[in-house]
């Protein structure tokens, strides 16, 4: 049994588990900031909770960036982009534009040949010899392959951005993008300023071992 009592070695072991089920929690967090990146708010089960676009009664603005297609001025379909978001900040401000992209759309994004081309001529063909994943900038986007999913509780692999799709936001705004907590369903908790997180712990009857219990309640929205 080692050299730790058992009052340690149980506080190391509920440490550990609380650890592995904040993790967990993160996950979740992900899971539903990317919906609302992408205007919709997702169940567990991938079930609409809110659909941000029907709420305040806005139109999707979509563009078909036809990567598959070799002679598309790939930096209209930016400044088509750029301009939607310039035109409808609302009295916000941003200091650039994000793309989190699937796998497909970055690998067809950055070998299309009107991107290659551009790149060959501005940067000396360096896009050819190092991995952009994290910070490829064509047109005044940064483009970034955005690979977040998750397992449902049947064991289906949900992504967070689907196959071939890219999502656009603004970045450095104010309060365009929130995230509200509620407080947890607590006595002790009413009435109170949410937390991100909240953990508690309990005793089993006779002492037969310690319940625990985490939650997080929270809410984010694209406003």
């Amino acid at each position: 049994f080692g050299s730790e009592n058992e009052l340690e070695a149980l506080g190391t072991l509920i440490a550990r588990k609380l650890s592995v089920m904040r993790a967990k929690m993160e996950i979740t967090w992900e899971h539903l900031r990317a919906g609302a990146l992408k205007g919709v708010i997702l169940d567990a089960d991938g079930s609409v909770l809110y659909n941000l676009f029907e709420e305040f009664s806005i139109t999707q603005k979509s563009v078909n960036f036809s990567l598959t297609t070799a002679t598309t001025e790939i930096i209209t379909k930016c400044l088509e982009v750029k301009r939607h978001i310039e035109d409808n900040l609302r009295g916000e401000f941003m200091t650039g534009i994000l793309c989190l992209c699937s796998q497909g759309f970055f690998d067809a994004l950055t070998t299309h040949p009107k991107v290659k081309e551009a790149y060959a001529r501005w940067q000396q063909g360096q896009l050819l010899f190092t991995d952009n994943r994290t910070n490829f900038t064509f047109a005044g986007i940064t483009f970034e392959e955005y690979r977040g999913q998750a397992t449902d509780l049947n064991g289906t692999v949900r992504k967070f951005i689907a196959d071939d799709e890219a999502q656009f936001f603004p970045l450095g705004t104010a309060s365009t993008f929130r995230t509200y907590f509620a407080p947890a369903d607590f006595n002790e908790t009413a009435n109170t300023l949410g937390q991100p997180l909240y953990a508690k712990q309990a005793p089993r009857k006779f002492d037969r071992g310690t319940d625990l219990h985490i939650q997080s309640n929270p809410l984010p929205i694209c406003t």
